[in-house]
């Protein structure tokens, strides 16, 4: 592949645009369109990264920092369909991969384009800071805004961490438990973003730099990793307890509830690292 660290940036940008355009609709067929293609884009990343890794090419996880504002779903669809053309302005080879790229890419901007007089307004980034109809008490609603930030940024930093890591794996298993993982945090940063949407305060989390995913060692990792997620499950239990809101409540006690099962599999993980070091010996 041509400049396959450079086509690696801008996908991962695309990804990412296209990601959050996606959180920043309201309930529609183009939402989970956007999302979709999101998906696709981020199997597309996964690809490429793969291309480089046989190519032997060095290609990063760094980014440009992102801003996204939009008033209506014509502007988020011209928001992610720039995001396209310039991705697709690097495509040109005639392997499998880029012909597979390029065909997807036509058709998500065919689709885009057909969205892009749509005038119905977007209130993703109009700050109301209101949940619906409902509003929250300062203290309740300083908390989880905090946590709603706090938390995309972690979600989002470990789909990169995980998904840089399986490159660097051997035990089928261990890459099994981080796709889990990386499926799960995709699952809790939609969540969490279309949260921030609806409360007027949807922004894109900030780059990740290679200090951040080129860990030293999995093992400190993991363990770190989970006492973060025995963190996080106290502040999901710490906001259940406190926010007045049914819906949100059961939400963030399903979330405090999963974050078991991540520690059961990190805790896999580790074990089986600890295996293999002892095997070395």
């Amino acid at each position: 592949m041509h400049n396959g660290a450079e086509v690696f940036r801008v996908l991962h940008e695309s990804w990412v645009k296209v990601l959050f355009g996606s959180f920043a609709l309201d309930h529609s067929d183009f939402q989970e369109q956007l999302y979709d293609f999101s998906e696709i884009l981020y199997r597309h990343l996964r690809w490429v990264e793969n291309a480089c890794v046989e190519a032997e090419v060095e290609y990063s996880y760094e980014r440009d920092q992102l801003q996204i504002s939009a008033r209506s779903v014509g502007d988020v669809a011209s928001w992610c369909g720039e995001a396209l053309s310039d991705l697709r302005s690097l495509m040109g080879g005639s392997s499998a991969l880029e012909q597979r790229v390029q065909q997807d890419l036509e058709y998500m901007l065919y689709a885009l384009d057909k969205q892009k007089d749509d005038t119905t307004a977007v209130v993703a980034f109009d700050r109301a800071l209101r949940y619906g109809a409902d509003e929250f008490k300062p203290e309740t609603l300083n908390t989880l805004l905090r946590f709603l930030f706090d938390e995309s940024y972690k979600e989002y930093e470990l789909i990169v961490i995980y998904s840089y890591a399986q490159r660097q794996i051997d035990d089928q298993r261990v890459f099994e438990i981080f796709q889990i993982l990386i499926d799960e945090s995709k699952f809790h940063l939609k969540s969490f973003a279309r949260m921030m949407a609806k409360l007027g305060i949807l922004s894109i989390p900030r780059f990740i730099t290679k200090e951040i995913y080129e860990i030293d060692s999995l093992t400190d990792f993991l363990l770190a990793g989970i006492d973060e997620e025995i963190a996080a499950k106290e502040e999901c239990r710490a906001i259940a307890a406190k926010i007045d809101h049914d819906e949100l409540r059961h939400f963030f006690d399903l979330i405090n509830y999963q974050e078991n099962y991540h520690i059961a599999l990190m805790e896999e993980a580790l074990e089986r690292f600890r295996d293999q070091t002892s095997d070395d010996k």
